[in-house]
């Protein structure tokens, strides 16, 4: 059986990342555009100012995806450019960019896939306490019925929120923006944002919107590296406070046990209020996956060193897996009994620095070619299965600033000059066109 022509392949962005455009026509400032003002927070003292400039050159990033065949766009919008106070007024020339892009990806035949938080809450709100703040839950289910409002007769598929997990990043370890870190807060903001999910697919159920409405939550699956009741406890404990503390609410109906009575005794439990539950666990109509990789785990020290010396690995060191797309799905259909489709959001690797180069003058990133290649074998086996799986998204389009690495990480399939925003194809862009066809040939 494996890919059909109705399966979805896609590319994916997120407006953080690639729109630049920071201060253009109105848009406000986002938690990512005050953190990297931070001194060493990012690298080479990086920031999304200008990112890829795709605010003032969509139609380059429009061309590039027609030039692959991608059938759909993964991409999110800014909250701060269409409220720039988070809040209250619409800025209507933000709102006016995305109704553009929405309108020239439909008219070349590719359906938008719209993110709306991936993890750029506007600074104004984060001055309010941001995401340990309940009035940013209701914030953000206006914000959500609104972008209904505008855009739900013209956009298909909606993601509430893009990997939860960062929002405990930013404010309880400090690595990402706002950069604040303190556990119990950490675990607050964590918690808000999946209510906060909730209360954007109510605004979805109450709008005119004709599309489905899901989450995109990653896994990265523990695996023991030896066979022990120690390392089995680690990576049972790891599970829970990572990707778990985000699909036991959404898809398992509460917080299990096992992480309530610990953070409880650990004294970092968050405030659950009446009602929490039930908006944290709104039917939704699919499940988004960003899967990269799994996390091979040990308590003793010499275990973990012997792993990485020895495992399969690609020349950025990370190991070579793809069995993980096959593993996380089987995960959640095992631990849920999922019913609704999958979509995996995000999958993809990345260089640091400078790609090699062939002849030609073309990237030869065979490493990636190599990863893709591999996940879609997988995922096409679990296709065989009988699993309902309607697309994949590749991260990412183009070279883009990633976050903390700034420019140092290189993901995308076509190479990004960052002076002059020019974009040329990589041997990967090539590959997953003539991937895509041989599919859609079929």
């Amino acid at each position: 059986m494996g890919f059909n022509k109705d399966f979805i392949f896609g590319l994916a962005t997120s407006a953080g990342q690639i729109e630049g455009g920071a201060h253009a026509d109105g848009r406000g400032e986002s938690i990512w555009d005050a953190f990297a003002k931070k001194p060493s927070k990012i690298a080479n003292g990086n920031t999304p100012e200008n990112a890829c400039d795709s605010y003032h050159n969509f139609d380059r990033d429009l061309e590039n995806l027609k030039f692959t065949g991608a059938d759909s766009y993964r991409m999110s919008i800014s909250w701060s450019r269409v409220l720039p106070e988070g809040r209250g007024q619409l800025n209507q020339k933000g709102a006016d960019y995305y109704k553009r892009c929405f309108d020239k990806l439909l008219e070349a035949g590719i359906k938008p896939n719209v993110t709306l938080y991936h993890w750029d809450l506007p600074q104004a709100l984060e001055e309010k306490n941001g995401w340990i703040n309940r009035d940013t839950i209701k914030y953000f289910g206006e914000y959500a019925a609104k972008m209904f409002e505008l855009y739900g007769d013209v956009v298909p598929l909606w993601s509430t929120v893009n990997e939860p997990i960062a929002t405990y990043v930013g404010y309880a370890l400090g690595a990402f923006a706002p950069g604040r870190t303190n556990e119990k807060e950490g675990n607050q903001a964590r918690h808000n944002i999946l209510v906060a999910h909730g209360a954007a697919v109510d605004a979805f159920r109450a709008s005119k919107a004709t599309g489905d409405i899901g989450i995109v939550i990653d896994i990265w699956k523990r695996h023991a590296i030896r066979d022990t009741e120690e390392d089995r406890a680690l990576v049972i404990d790891e599970d829970e406070r990572n990707w778990k503390f985000y699909t036991d609410p959404v898809l398992g109906g509460g917080y299990s046990d096992y992480i309530l009575s610990h953070l409880a005794s650990e004294g970092t439990l968050m405030d659950i209020y009446d009602g929490d539950t039930e908006l944290m666990h709104r039917p939704i109509d699919f499940y988004g996956l960003n899967v990269y990789n799994r996390v091979p785990v040990s308590k003793d020290v010499k275990a973990a060193a012997d792993f990485s010396q020895g495992g399969n690995f690609l020349n950025n060191k990370t190991e070579y897996y793809p069995k993980a797309v096959y593993d996380a799905i089987h995960l959640v259909h095992d631990l849920y009994g999922l019913k609704i489709p999958v979509y995996v959001t995000e999958n993809g690797t990345y260089a640091i620095g400078d790609e090699p180069r062939g002849d030609d003058g073309m990237i030869a990133d065979n490493d990636r070619i190599k990863y893709v290649s591999g996940f879609l074998s997988w995922l096409e086996k679990t296709l065989d299965e009988g699993f309902d799986v309607r697309g994949y998204y590749l991260w990412s389009l183009m070279d883009n600033f990633e976050w903390t690495a700034g420019f140092t990480y290189r993901f995308g399939i076509f190479e990004t000059d960052f002076k002059t925003y020019e974009c040329r194809p990589k041997k990967s862009a090539l590959w997953y066109r003539d991937f895509i066809k041989k599919v859609k040939e079929k």
